[in-house]
């Protein structure tokens, strides 16, 4: 074991202050910081043959630095009722990644505030009676909220290749439908998911006059447009918009109008570049730390709402020592390669972009879990 004096970043009591760590190997670079695992608040799961499974999401999770991450529902079956979630438990159980679940809105099962720790309307396509039906026979609880007004479900904000449009007011109008219903059936605390446009985040602004409202942003909606869009690795939910809202997006992050970066991890190793056929979504988690660095170019936001602000949301302990924490190099720059992830889904719109801010080793519980590129835990 190597032992170096590096910089470290405690958001949790907002603190830069150096320490000696030790290191499995050794390595060079005048730009190490150490900084607590993340926590995603957003995450895909497959569970079917030849997709991600909790094993292959482990490995992922780990290589970019996430010791905690929150499962969407709709996976299939569907995150709904007792007997599913049971089985998502039993597959997901492993001493290093905590898996957290969501569960549907639109099933049976109620969060229990231990593993399965609120609703979410993620990954299905739901109504306006739909909202109804289930606001007025649940007792009200924290709901994450995919915005959208599915009867105009296009693909793209603008034409590409004779696709259908989706009009950018779109999301903005699904979260003023949604919450505006949930106040009216007792709801008051929400989470609007993977916001994409100006419209949507004033909006938020707005409504939180009335209810407990929080938000997310995606590294692929901060760092990439309609412009770069070249294949089906880029058709994602919500679409990709234009430079100016990027632009927006980024300085909201930086304002604090939005609380959280997450994910969206959403792997599927069998995209055919059909981008009327293929699945939405981009495999991300193992390089996301890296685009959010890119996009924010600022370490402290980026960490605080990768590892305080999601657990403060949700109210989790977190855990920052010697046995757990994330080494990043701020200067290593690379280029993304999606063959060698440990997802199963190599299907990233970042492939073959150049980012900067590299994680280079992950502890957790005492054991590196992570080394320069090397998955060590097997």
């Amino acid at each position: 074991m190597k032992f170096i004096s590096v910089k470290v970043y405690d958001p949790y009591q907002k603190k830069l202050f150096y320490e000696e760590i030790s290191l499995p190997k050794n390595i060079r670079s005048e730009k190490l910081v150490v900084v607590p695992t993340f926590f995603d608040f957003h995450t895909h799961v497959r569970l079917l043959e030849d997709q991600e499974d909790y094993e292959s999401l482990k490995k992922a999770c780990i290589a970019g630095g996430f010791s905690e991450v929150l499962i969407q529902p709709n996976t299939k079956p569907r995150l709904e009722n007792s007997k599913v979630h049971e089985k998502h438990k039993k597959l997901s159980e492993n001493p290093y990644v905590r898996f957290y679940r969501t569960t549907s809105f639109f099933g049976s099962q109620e969060p229990n505030n231990i593993d399965i720790l609120c609703y979410s309307t993620d990954g299905i396509e739901y109504n306006y009676n739909d909202l109804v039906e289930n606001f007025s026979k649940k007792k009200p609880h924290f709901l994450l909220d995919h915005s959208q007004m599915f009867e105009h479900p296009g693909i793209f904000y603008k034409k590409i290749e004779n696709l259908p449009k989706r009009p950018i007011t779109n999301e903005a109008i699904a979260v003023a439908r949604t919450i505006l219903t949930g106040i009216e059936f007792g709801f008051k605390d929400f989470h609007i998911q993977h916001i994409s446009s100006i419209y949507t985040l004033e909006m938020i602004k707005f409504l939180k006059k009335y209810a407990n409202i929080t938000c997310e942003v995606t590294p692929h909606h901060l760092l990439l447009t309609n412009e770069h869009i070249k294949n089906s690795n880029f058709k994602i939910n919500p679409p990709l918009a234009d430079q100016q809202t990027r632009e927006f997006l980024i300085e909201a992050v930086k304002n604090n109008d939005i609380d959280i970066l997450a994910t969206d991890h959403a792997p599927h190793p069998d995209k055919k570049n059909d981008f009327e056929k293929d699945p939405y979504g981009t495999s991300n988690i193992e390089i996301a730390f890296s685009a959010f660095y890119t996009a924010i170019e600022d370490l402290m936001i980026v960490v605080n709402k990768l590892c305080d602000s999601p657990r403060r949301r949700l109210k989790i302990k977190p855990k920052f020592d010697s046995e757990n924490f994330v080494v990043v190099d701020l200067n290593q720059e690379f280029i993304v390669d999606s063959t060698k992830f440990y997802s199963k889904g190599k299907n990233c719109a970042f492939d073959g972009m150049k980012l900067k801010g590299k994680v280079i080793g992950v502890k957790i519980n005492g054991k590196w879990g992570f080394w320069d590129g090397e998955y060590l835990l097997d």
